[in-house]
């Protein structure tokens, strides 16, 4: 487990830990249970890709003996270097630490490795790991929380294989390709709109368009986030059928399960 470290000070909260994005305070949530108060630096409904921290945030990270992270979104990028200068004494976890990277366009390694039952599992043990340090009386706990949540999610894995076992639809279009792992591990074709963060060209669209109509494509998934024109357009152009989602919600599972009964 990667993390760099000081000795605490007298102001930091012990039982106080900061994590990126919502599925991640799920995560630790369900690891830490009542031993830990879990917040949250991306609120609902922001960008964990251009996501700027309030003045009350910095000060309570400060604060804060634990700060994990998703590993390489762009809100971590930018404020990577602020963000340690501001909490010298706090561990940094990178959750995605040992999951092999995908790429979701050429040479661009896709960040949301928590969309995947296999990484879910890596990520929630590195949780309990640095909860684990940090409270090593209470090591026992966490690790049968670990062991009830691999249950949990291995349980999800298996409902999500039946359901696409026998179905006919192999690929899915998405603007902003956050499915890259879930489309890897269920052996699914992602139809990215976007790609590098940049708005396709007309021919770019019609490209997509040609593709999601070759591979049989049924389904987009949208974001409200990255929703657009282009949106209907392709969605138009494809004859799919648009499906909202949000990789970003505390309820994992249930986004897990929403994304695959869309693909039956």
């Amino acid at each position: 487990m990667a993390f760099s470290a000081c000795k605490q000070n007298n102001t930091q909260d012990s039982s106080l830990v900061f994590v990126t994005i919502e599925p991640l305070k799920y995560f630790a949530n369900e690891i830490g249970g009542d031993k830990f108060k879990v917040e949250t630096m991306v609120p609902k409904g922001g960008n964990p890709e251009t996501y700027e921290p309030t003045a009350k945030q910095m000060m309570r990270l400060s604060q804060c003996p634990i700060f994990i992270k998703v590993g390489n979104i762009g809100f971590e990028r930018t404020w990577n270097e602020r963000l340690h200068q501001s909490a010298p004494n706090t561990m940094f976890i990178d959750s995605s630490e040992g999951i092999s990277p995908i790429e979701s366009s050429e040479h661009v390694d896709d960040p949301h490795t928590w969309m995947s039952c296999d990484n879910a599992i890596v990520i929630a043990r590195h949780i309990c790991n640095a909860f684990k340090q940090q409270k090593p009386a209470d090591s026992t706990y966490f690790n049968q929380n670990l062991n009830r949540f691999i249950a949990k999610v291995n349980l999800t894995d298996q409902a999500i294989k039946g359901m696409l076992y026998k179905s006919n639809t192999k690929a899915f279009l998405i603007y902003h390709p956050t499915l890259t792992y879930f489309a890897h591990n269920y052996q699914l074709i992602q139809i990215p709109v976007e790609e590098e963060g940049r708005e396709p060209s007309a021919a770019q669209l019609k490209q997509t368009i040609v593709f999601a109509k070759k591979n049989n494509t049924k389904i987009m998934f949208v974001q409200k986030e990255f929703a657009n024109r282009n949106t209907q357009v392709v969605a138009e152009g494809a004859g799919v059928k648009q499906v909202d989602i949000n990789p970003l919600s505390y309820q994992w599972h249930d986004e897990m399960m929403k994304i695959a009964k869309a693909l039956q």
